[in-house]
């Protein structure tokens, strides 16, 4: 046996059948059965080690257990990477209303923001866009990200989440494994399965304050044998959100409309903003999904629509020099900013074991997404709002080989083929249309991709990862993401991790579609990062880990004066973090810590950009991120049938946004004729925006019967003290925020 079993003393070196296997064997079974132990999809609580020896090749590969971090089999505490887990447990006990909440609740600097002109966006260790195009959303394996313009899209906001059964936060950069746009984090979400599921049910949500219901029901159906079946997931929300009056939306600068109400820095907009949160076109949010096994072929398909409406930026009421609105609108006229989707995703995949120490993953299919958002200008005649739909066909090829019992090597290819530019499903008679080409024409890419990696256990401790990634495709040069890894685990307490990556994203399909229109072939934006980690468990349940980062980031940004994705700017930074967790029969707890502090910032010549002001002299921060961000969760189980659950998150305060405020007003009072930017424009002395902001969750469980529960589910509730704990600070209209509604929900679950 190799020296992997020392991270599990359960292992024994005589177990059923193992004088009958041979080494290569062994080696192989080693290597899944370690990698079942370790996977939170709670393998080893199906099977006990000397269980998992006994099953062959083939029954090993039906626990579908994998890595969000490697392609080669690997223990969860030596993976070569920072990963957050989120279990059904830990999703149940947030009570969260969708993935913004549910990730800010669990995940180390981890933080999302809202945006007056897109959907909110999602940021991790400071990285943070006007697009969420530099993390990557993963199901299952599949990458759901819209490609067109805005990123990471669906998913994000759907209140049904019993679907789902573990969540891997890849905390840093992930391109060598999942390609272009891994920049920040992969948020891998694995849903249940036919060989994977809790119990069939119904799960009923009904929220207060910030209005929704929602219903979730999931069925498994044998058809014959334990290894041919299907399981069913439906679900559907209908969301109104929260209304003015409990999620008021509060502006920095004090001004007139243009039809003459007025707006005070610091108190309630009197504007008859959208509800916070509520659907795309009072739209149900709906999610369904459908997984077939036979064997090893395994195949789903899944279906998402969802979307969000957005409060107004104060530029689209107001007149120069602060706005451009047109001097006779009038609020009745404008048009709800929102922004709408819908996805369907058919993934096949099938696993061939061609000898003992070598096998094949095979996967492919089918993706479809649309993109739609209405601006408060597009009830205009000839102005329809933007829309279009893309679709990818795709195919990958995976070889796994065990060429020894200390070494596991990796080698595959990708290939997708495109179309752009398509009308989306639901208005067929308009153009598709994009901000940046207008009115589109359909057009094709192509793009292939080759990864390796090799994982070499060096000795008992030591064991070391190298891995690359190439990705091309007809828009862009040749694109590298290499990495490599040491890790050191003295004894089956300690973990330590040395860890260096490269990744990758190209620019948007709109904006290479341009690019390559003039000629032009982009190189792509760059994140080089240094990590290093160090963990230990104690003997009470206590487990602590702390990690010290440094990356240096070219981004791809918005240029504010072009209003086109272009390169902007380049920095770098560092960031500690610590966290840590204890977990008993009774309580399960969490809590971390993070600071991330700018070192250099530099502008790319005659861009404009909102990342930063402290090339101008303005401090040493990033204008949209929290520098401090402090986070508790815990559970207890009070009795059998009683559960108390709770979260705190602190967002210390964003010294960065406030000189991004400070530095507007600056150009605003040396102008000559009274007009400089107003994005972040304030009345001097004005700091509500930038000071900390404080979410407190507080839940009740209650079993009714061994198949039914019920839950209480309050949040934000320290917004009953004062709103302005609740506050979420506007993404580049820093001086602007908006309070999440204090709010009620109960959820209601029933087994079958």
């Amino acid at each position: 046996m190799t020296s992997r079993d020392q991270d599990y003393t359960t292992v024994k070196p005589l177990c059923r059948g193992a004088d009958k296997v041979d080494t290569m064997k062994k080696a192989s079974l080693l290597f899944f059965s370690l990698v079942a132990a370790s996977s939170f999809s709670y393998a080893s609580e199906l099977l006990d080690t000397e269980e998992l020896f006994a099953l062959d090749m083939g029954q090993l590969l039906q626990l579908q257990v994998g890595s969000s971090a490697t392609i080669t089999p690997t223990i969860q505490r030596r993976m070569p990477a920072t990963v957050t887990t989120v279990s059904p447990q830990m999703i149940i006990d947030s009570g969260a209303r969708n993935l913004y909440d549910l990730l800010e609740i669990y995940v180390p600097d981890f933080h999302y923001l809202p945006h007056h002109w897109e959907l909110p966006h999602l940021g991790m260790r400071a990285i943070i866009g006007d697009r969420d195009d530099k993390y990557l959303i993963v199901v299952n394996g599949r990458v759901m990200n819209e490609l067109t313009h805005f990123g990471a899209l669906s998913e994000r906001d759907l209140p049904m989440l019993s679907d789902i059964r573990r969540i891997d936060v890849v905390r840093g950069p992930g391109s060598v494994i999942y390609g272009p746009g891994a920049v920040s984090m992969v948020i891998s979400i694995y849903t249940n399965t036919f060989a994977e599921h809790g119990d069939d049910g119904v799960t009923v949500k009904l929220g207060a304050i910030e209005e929704f219901q929602s219903l979730e029901i999931s069925k498994t159906m044998p058809l014959d044998g334990n290894n041919h079946g299907l399981w069913f997931y439906a679900g559907l929300s209908n969301y109104d959100g929260a209304d003015n009056d409990d999620s008021p939306v509060v502006y920095g600068n004090s001004d007139t409309t243009v039809w003459g109400d007025p707006i005070e820095a610091g108190e309630h907009s009197t504007l008859d903003n959208p509800a916070n949160r509520g659907s795309y076109q009072d739209r149900l949010k709906a999610k369904l999904h459908v997984d077939y096994q036979r064997d090893a072929f395994k195949a789903w398909m899944r279906y998402t629509q969802g979307g969000e409406q957005l409060a107004w930026s104060p530029k689209i009421v107001t007149d120069s020099p602060n706005g451009f609105a047109d001097p006779d609108i009038q609020q009745a006229d404008l048009t709800a900013h929102e922004v709408g989707y819908k996805q369907f995703v058919l993934d096949l995949a099938y696993n061939w074991i061609i000898n003992d120490g070598l096998w094949l993953d095979l996967k492919g299919g089918y993706d479809s997404i649309e993109y739609v958002r209405y601006l408060f200008d597009n009830s205009i005649p000839d102005n329809p709002p933007e829309n279009h739909r893309e679709e990818t066909y795709f195919v990958r090829g995976i070889v796994n080989w065990l060429p020894a019992a200390n070494h596991s090597i990796a080698m595959g290819t990708e290939y997708a083929y495109s179309n752009w530019g398509l009308d989306t499903w639901g208005s067929p008679d308009v153009a598709a249309r994009s901000s940046r080409l207008g009115e589109m024409e359909e057009w094709s890419t192509a793009r292939y991709a080759l990864v390796g990696e090799y994982q070499w256990q060096i000795s008992k401790q030591w064991t070391s990862f190298l891995g690359a990634r190439l990705d091309n495709d007809d828009y862009t040069d040749e694109m590298w993401s290499p990495r490599a890894a040491l890790v050191y685990a003295p004894s089956v307490k300690d973990t330590l991790k040395a860890i260096y990556n490269r990744s990758v994203r190209k620019n948007n399909a709109e904006e290479l579609r341009d690019q390559h229109l003039n000629g032009v072939k982009p190189d792509p934006e760059v994140l080089e990062g240094f990590e290093v980690t160090y963990q230990h468990k104690m003997d009470n349940g206590m487990t602590l880990l702390g990690a010290g980062f440094y990356n240096d980031v070219e981004i791809i940004g918005i240029d504010t004066g072009l209003l086109e994705s272009t390169k902007v700017a380049e920095y770098d930074y560092f960031g500690l973090e610590l966290e840590g967790s204890f977990l008993s029969d009774l309580w399960d707890v969490r809590f971390s810590h993070s600071y991330t502090k700018l070192n250099n910032f530099r502008v790319e010549p005659g861009k404009s950009q909102k990342v930063s002001v402290s090339h101008k002299g303005y401090g040493n921060d990033l204008s949209n991120w929290s520098n401090h961000i402090s986070k508790f969760a815990a559970a207890y189980q009070y009795r059998p049938d009683w559960r108390f659950t709770g979260s705190l998150r602190v967002f210390w305060g964003y010294p960065g946004a406030e000189q991004t405020t400070l530095e507007t007003n600056d150009n605003r009072d040396a102008s000559e004729d009274g007009r400089s930017s107003s994005t972040a424009l304030s009345d001097r002395g004005y700091s509500d925006s930038f000071d900390e902001a404080v979410f407190l969750d507080l839940g009740l469980q209650y079993k009714v019967s061994p198949s039914a529960t019920i839950a209480l589910q309050g949040y934000n509730l320290l917004g009953f003290v004062d709103d302005k704990y609740n506050k979420r600070m506007y993404l580049i209209n820093v001086s602007n925020y908006r309070s999440d509604a204090a709010a009620f929900a109960i959820n209601a679950h029933w087994k079958f």
